[in-house]
C-alpha cells in the first residue's frame, strides 16, 4: 500500500496545512478537511483566519 500527502500552501510556498492519508484514497475527497485544518495565526488580537480569500487546486495522477 502507499501513502499520499496532500499539502495546503499559501501564494509563497509556505505550508498552511498537510493531510496524510491512504494512496487509494481519491484526491477530491480530500479537499475538504484539507482546508478544515487551516489556520492563519492574526497579528495582534483574534481567533485564527480558516478561510482563504482564493483556492488553486491541482491534482496529479500517479506515475
Amino acid at each position: 500500500m502507499t501513502t499520499k500527502i496532500h499539502l495546503a500552501c499559501d501564494g509563497q510556498g509556505r505550508p498552511l496545512a498537510v493531510l496524510l492519508t491512504a494512496g487509494q484514497r481519491h484526491d477530491g475527497t480530500c479537499a475538504r478537511p484539507l482546508l478544515e485544518r487551516i489556520r492563519v495565526p492574526r497579528l495582534g488580537r483574534g481567533r485564527p483566519r480558516c478561510r482563504p480569500d482564493h483556492i488553486v487546486a491541482e491534482f496529479e495522477d500517479g506515475p
